[in-house]
């Protein structure tokens, strides 16, 4: 009997204790979640640009800017750049250098004092005006270059960015060897008298008269000045050319062509790559349906025999694309910018410069800070593999490689794209990748490892 008291009361005592505690976990509130606490804003963080806003340039310098200022817009919207429990806001100070060496290092000057960790300039004598001052220390930046010339990289500067392919191993051995297989030996040289016209001549007649071919006429024009070629054309043309090599802004290397063409030249043309081909063709009034390699309107016969770069967002449509690892880039950005535009067209212009600024926010958010030499670091080590950053789906740039022996930092390594009229017929060739030809420079990565060359 006793017994069987204590077993009474110890199911008492169980049950009580059962009843007590659920009392108490039932009418408690759950402990909240912790919550990241909300972060601070740390102000703007300014990024440069210097380059031509006016005269017959500013087109060309207009499409930089808006490809930094739209990257800007998408990086701001989705929350800024993050350096430690800090946001901060991107911005650009913009100048207009009238297309003016001189006057773009002037602007870097003025830009620097406010901190700004890069400045963008789009042209080379621009470039390598900044490249001189862009090391010292009471106005430190990393230059972002936006040129195809091989120029810059043998200053030995170890914080520039060549955005786009260097013409002299990418673009002037594709070009110059689609003919020189065929046979067609006789060059002639139409060439602007601006600075990147100059080095893409010169380089031209290096590789040209290396692999046999001959130079028979050479007749700079001022294709910022002239309007009229005939005379220009007609002293080439009496050399009997069978290929004519021109380089300048696509709507007077149109004029060039027609004029040719009139004069009676059937011969081929290599358009240096400040041009686009299908730029070319709308300024001859041709229009050409890319995805379906049809004729709508005009003379295609204008630019037959004819090899050049093109737009990003024909290379989104053609056919051979869809084989093409890039082929996510150039969608992404042919529906995402154009939007922005109204009736301006969406040129590499505004692609390279939106997305170098976003590798260069990576950068800043991987240095953690927004001094020039850790970001470059960060650049070199943190940045790449760089695709989804952003919503980017695939970045055409992988990597920055260093240039032997200068010891230039650096080259943002990507593949480049050429299109041929002949016959009627349009070829693509894609993925180019540098060959270099005699260079007295390689591209290596940070131990010194070469990459390309």
């Amino acid at each position: 009997m006793q017994a069987r008291n204590w077993i009474v009361l110890a199911l008492v005592a169980i049950v009580a204790i059962l009843a007590v505690y659920w009392a108490v976990n039932l009418s408690a509130p759950p402990e909240a979640p912790t919550m990241p606490k909300p972060l601070e804003y740390g102000g703007k963080i300014y990024l440069g640009y210097t380059g031509p806003l006016s005269g017959l340039a500013a087109p060309y310098g207009e499409s930089a800017l808006n490809g930094i200022k739209f990257a800007i817009e998408d990086i701001n919207k989705a929350g800024g750049i993050v350096i430690g429990n800090k946001w901060y806001e991107l911005d650009v100070i913009a100048m207009d250098d009238k297309y003016f060496p001189p006057l773009s290092a002037a602007n870097a000057v003025n830009i620097s004092k406010n901190g700004t960790p890069v400045i963008f300039c789009p042209h080379s004598g621009g470039i390598l005006e900044l490249q001189k001052i862009n090391e010292k220390e009471e106005n430190k930046f990393i230059v972002a270059a936006y040129t195809s010339s091989p120029t810059v990289l043998k200053t030995g500067n170890k914080m520039t960015l060549l955005i786009p392919p260097n013409f002299e191993i990418v673009h002037i051995p594709t070009m110059a060897d689609y003919f020189l297989l065929k046979g067609m030996k006789k060059a002639a040289l139409l060439p602007g008298t601006h600075e990147y016209a100059k080095e893409w001549a010169k380089a031209f007649k290096d590789y040209w008269t290396r692999k046999g071919g001959e130079i028979v006429a050479e007749e700079p024009i001022n294709y910022y000045v002239a309007t009229n070629y005939t005379a220009n054309v007609s002293r080439v043309l009496a050399a009997k050319p069978e290929v004519i090599m021109i380089a300048g802004p696509s709507l007077p290397l149109a004029g060039v062509i027609k004029t040719a063409r009139t004069l009676g030249y059937t011969g081929g043309f290599i358009v240096a790559d400040q041009a686009k081909l299908d730029e070319i063709m709308y300024y001859l009034g041709i229009e050409y349906d890319f995805a379906n390699k049809k004729v709508l309107k005009g003379d295609i016969s204008l630019v037959d025999k004819s090899i050049g770069t093109t737009s990003p967002c024909i290379l989104a449509v053609l056919p051979e694309a869809s084989i093409d690892p890039y082929i996510q880039f150039y969608k992404y950005m042919c529906e995402r910018l154009p939007q922005r535009l109204g009736n301006i067209p969406l040129n590499w212009e505004h692609v390279l410069n939106y997305e170098t600024t976003m590798l260069i926010a990576k950068a800043i958010e991987k240095a953690g800070s927004t001094d020039p030499e850790k970001i470059m670091e960060a650049m070199e080590k943190k940045v790449f593999p760089a695709d989804g950053y952003r919503g980017v789906p695939k970045y055409l740039h992988g990597a920055l490689l260093r240039v032997a022996p200068y010891g230039t930092i650096g080259v943002l390594d990507m593949p480049s794209s050429d299109i041929v009229f002949d016959n009627g017929e349009l070829i693509v060739i894609l993925g180019i990748t540098p060959k270099f030809w005699g260079q007295e420079y390689t591209y290596t990565d940070s131990e010194g490892k070469v990459v390309w060359g």
